[in-house]
């Protein structure tokens, strides 16, 4: 048997989890999703994703990561024709203008998009210890994506994303010439926190409930809180009439959250949905596995998709 070839691994470190997508190329050469490994990631981000990759049982060491909202800012510029040198130097001038830490601080990059540029900027200490914690597991990254091209590079159909993780949440608007990106500082861990609060259980407990039953009455402002966030800024966008919007995708541990969707739906009048992988995304795995299993893996299997992009 031809032994198909592997792309990039694709690695997601979250707060919670570290999930890592094997994808490889078919007859084709169109990526096939063979699987996706998760481990807790505690305070060991470097264990969690070797022991995904062993699981794995892949030989592939080359590997994207992902940084979000927190770490990153992207932005769209028109320089006159210039150099590289000179286009860089623009970028880093252009970069200190929108950037809210010191520039030394930063990495900074320009790439041309055709007429314009992009300029994307990543906290450095963020951006290291990422790539320390690949390095650790015996890993040679070769990209670090932005999570918002590596969700939507997932999710090509969705207008927009909800991608709500541990401690925050991101909306991710595809746009033209770059997606726009909004972070709210609510996440997983805040719902248990308002059940924890409202019942005056332990956190456990609280996790369990919320996970079984969701929040059945406990702690309901924590939702309301992040509905009303999502919804003020996704009718901003749709006011600018920058892009369509015909519906939104929840991704991430928090998407499946009892009466998110519902309440989403009734803030926007658009229908919300948890995020689904294509139908063809893997010939390996049972569909209705990758459809359940869409909205944790999506983010890991979108920075796999990387080459097929770059």
């Amino acid at each position: 048997m031809t032994r198909r070839a592997s792309l990039a691994l694709g690695v997601d470190i979250g707060s919670a989890r570290t999930r890592v997508a094997l994808v490889e190329r078919d007859a084709a050469g169109r990526p096939r999703l063979v699987a996706v490994a998760a481990r807790a990631t505690g305070d060991d981000a470097s264990g969690a994703i070797g022991a995904a990759r062993a699981e794995l049982g892949t030989r592939e060491r080359r590997c994207v990561l992902g940084l979000g909202s927190a770490d990153t800012l992207i932005r769209a510029a028109a320089f006159p024709a210039m150099r590289g040198s000179e286009r860089r130097r623009a970028a880093h001038f252009e970069a200190a203008r929108f950037v809210p830490y010191p520039l030394d601080e930063a990495a900074v990059r320009v790439v041309s998009t055709g007429d314009r540029c992009a300029i994307g900027v990543a906290r450095k200490t963020a951006l290291q210890a990422r790539l320390n914690a690949a390095k650790g597991a015996g890993l040679r990254p070769i990209a670090v994506d932005d999570v918002a091209f590596a969700l939507l590079r997932a999710f090509a159909d969705a207008d927009a994303i909800v991608d709500i993780g541990a401690t925050a949440t991101a909306l991710v608007v595809a746009d033209d010439p770059l997606p726009v990106t909004r972070s709210v500082g609510i996440g997983g861990r805040a719902f248990t926190a308002a059940v924890v609060a409202s019942l005056g259980i332990d956190e456990a407990l609280a996790e369990a409930r919320k996970r079984s039953v969701g929040l059945a009455g406990a702690g309901e402002y924590a939702r309301a809180a992040l509905v009303e966030q999502i919804a003020s800024a996704l009718i901003e966008h749709r006011a600018s009439g920058r892009s369509p919007m015909r519906g939104i995708a929840l991704t991430g541990n928090g998407a499946r959250l009892s009466g998110l969707a519902e309440a989403l739906e009734r803030a926007l009048g658009l229908p919300v949905r948890l995020a689904a992988l294509p139908a063809d995304a893997s010939d390996a795995l049972p569909a209705d596995v990758v459809r359940a299993a869409s909205p944790d893996w999506g983010l890991a299997y979108g920075l796999a998709l990387w080459e097929t992009a770059a």
